[in-house]
């Protein structure tokens, strides 16, 4: 199964149906009722994809994305995340309506899966919402009713295409974009590192046969800013938007140590 942008266009609007049957954390899960521009009042709407490419098979992808609660590829310290389901910490079998959560950064983190797949060849299909939450560092809030990602095989499997994409509103959808791009760019490359630190460049370089499903640093985001309702923020590969973007980009890598989600 391959899924394209059209594909995950689909599966992200019915991902945001979903979130609305699953039951949320009510305590501090649970998302603010849509105003008129679809967010809450002092919101404002954005989205953002990142398509990264590693040269490792799926099942080594998996072997490091593979358990919800094990975010260290993403920032978070070993044991640190915690969930509502406690029988899925024994079978690793993620269902709708699962929560972690996790401090990072400041801020405290809740994630509630609306969907999840992970077959033995792929592709991986993880959709969850993001509860509001506050990054001091950028002072900007936000959340998510569609955070999700997809990992699938190319390159006759030599290789590993990853979708990352949210659909978020935020304080200031400019930075909202901009700290959530960068975020979810290094989670990818981290990945990568984790298995080796190899470069994908192409399916020929592999000597596989496929092709791969994007390039590495293509990137889409767009958010209207607080400072003109009517502004659109657009972006292509990091640090090659805006100012905002290239001074996040500067942290580099470094920054999934104090803020990744």
């Amino acid at each position: 199964m391959k899924l394209s942008l059209n594909t995950l266009a689909f599966l992200m609007t019915a991902a945001t149906s979903v979130a609305q049957t699953v039951t949320i954390p009510a305590t501090t899960g649970s998302l603010p009722p849509a105003g008129p521009n679809g967010c809450a009042a002092g919101y404002y709407p954005g989205t953002d994809t990142v398509l990264y490419t590693v040269p490792y098979t799926y099942q080594q992808v998996l072997s490091v994305i593979g358990n919800y609660t094990n975010l260290t590829w993403s920032g978070s310290p070993a044991n640190s995340v915690t969930t509502n389901n406690s029988a899925a910490l024994a079978s690793n079998d993620w269902t709708p309506g699962t929560a972690r959560f996790y401090d990072i950064a400041g801020a405290h983190v809740i994630e509630t899966i609306t969907t999840y797949s992970k077959p033995a060849n792929g592709p991986y299909v993880e959709f969850h919402t993001l509860a509001p939450l506050r990054i001091a560092s950028y002072d900007v809030d936000f959340y998510g009713d569609f955070d999700g990602q997809v990992w699938q095989p190319v390159c006759g499997g030599r290789a590993t295409a990853a979708n990352f994409t949210i659909n978020f509103c935020a304080s200031n959808a400019t930075t909202g974009a901009a700290v959530l791009h960068l975020l979810h760019m290094t989670d990818a490359v981290t990945v990568g590192q984790y298995l080796g630190g190899q470069n994908y460049t192409s399916c020929a370089a592999l000597g596989g046969n496929g092709t791969a499903t994007g390039s590495n640093g293509t990137s889409a985001a767009s958010g209207t800013a607080t400072s003109s309702p009517a502004a659109v923020y657009t972006g292509a590969a990091v640090g090659q938007a805006t100012g905002v973007l290239g001074a996040l980009a500067v942290a580099g890598i470094v920054a999934c140590a104090n803020l990744c989600l």
